[in-house]
């Protein structure tokens, strides 16, 4: 029993060793050129973000540290010391009116980083968005200059399509459905729409009509919707799954030998799906799009028909709609 025991302690000693965070030591930012408050209100922003990335386990400097800033060998030393497997060093140089920051994360014992990167600031307020996804990134394969996230840019990268500047566009669409009942039949239409991004979700409005060439045996299918979607990120090139309510409308039509038959039916329907937005974070973006649509009313269909003396006639059957819709967007920022 007492071996068990002490095998079980091993195991769970050892599984905390594997499922507990890194413990990493913060190094104190060597600040050339700029008030050294700044440096200080850097550190507390790195404490603040890995903390909520959950990666890491920050140990910030203490005054009773004793160390030599920018001196690897001596924080080396004392991130043994705290029982620390990596540390972080930092630098911050002003060139003329920017900044120029510097990030380099080590395995202690170690001479070459295992993750670095530098990025540059216009002014103070820039010191956030680059700790943020400095914090954000370390210490993976990826690189803060290439985070595409759109909401934490510098005012460096204003200049620059990285800039979250534009969140309402209006544009086109180039449409196609493929109905699945009565029959399956790929029809074309066009639709104007306006988009919102607000970070978290989009909402959009449109207005569309399918089948506006010479189909005269198929319905025409009008609609104006209203949708909500949730964007999977940040980034330029987002996918999302949404869906909205639309108010439909559906006119047919059949000619046969004796007159015309017109019906109308009007209605809601459901659409469901989920799509890319290209180019979100500029003036022009696009969207494609594939929905899966469900009519809550009837339409009817026609079917030409002979009866026993040879004579044509058109046979109403109801149907509720639904099938695929297919779309592609290009719209201006406004």
């Amino acid at each position: 029993m007492k071996h068990i025991k002490k095998l079980l302690a091993i195991a769970l000693t050892f599984a905390a060793s594997i499922y507990a965070a890194e413990r990493v030591y913060l190094a104190p930012i060597s600040a050339v050129g700029i008030n050294e408050n700044i440096g200080i209100a850097a550190e507390k922003l790195m404490n603040a973000y890995i903390d909520e990335n959950n990666r890491y386990v920050l140990i910030s400097y203490s005054e009773e540290d004793s160390i030599k800033v920018g001196d690897r060998e001596s924080i080396n030393k004392k991130a043994k010391e705290k029982n620390c497997t990596k540390f972080i060093m930092a630098e911050f140089t002003r060139l003329g009116e920017n900044v120029i920051t510097s990030f380099k994360l080590y395995n202690v014992n170690s001479e070459v980083p295992v993750w670095s990167d530098r990025l540059k600031a216009n002014n103070p307020e820039d010191i956030d968005p680059i700790v943020q996804r400095v914090a954000r990134n370390i210490g993976t394969s990826q690189k803060a200059t290439r985070d595409n996230d759109i909401y934490t840019v510098t005012q460096q990268e204003t200049k620059t399509p990285k800039k979250k500047g534009i969140n309402t566009y209006g544009g086109v669409k180039v449409i196609g459905t493929l109905p699945l009942n009565p029959d399956p039949m790929l029809d074309a239409g066009l639709g104007i729409f306006l988009f919102c991004d607000a970070k978290d979700y989009f909402f959009n409005a449109e207005v569309s009509i399918v089948n506006i060439g010479d189909a005269s045996d198929r319905p025409t299918l009008a609609n104006i919707m209203l949708s909500l979607m949730y964007p999977f990120g940040t980034s330029s090139t987002s996918p999302f799954i949404g869906g909205g309510l639309a108010f439909g409308y559906r006119e047919g039509v059949i000619k046969d030998n004796i007159n015309d038959v017109k019906a109308e039916t009007s209605g809601l329907s459901l659409e469901a799906g989920g799509g890319v937005v290209f180019n979100r974070a500029s003036r022009v973006m696009a969207i494609a799009q594939v929905n899966y649509f469900v009519d809550f009313f009837t339409t009817p269909f026609f079917e030409a028909k002979k009866d026993t003396k040879g004579n044509s006639a058109g046979i109403k059957k109801n149907h509720y709609m639904n099938g695929f819709k297919f779309s592609l967007g290009l719209a201006l920022g406004v």
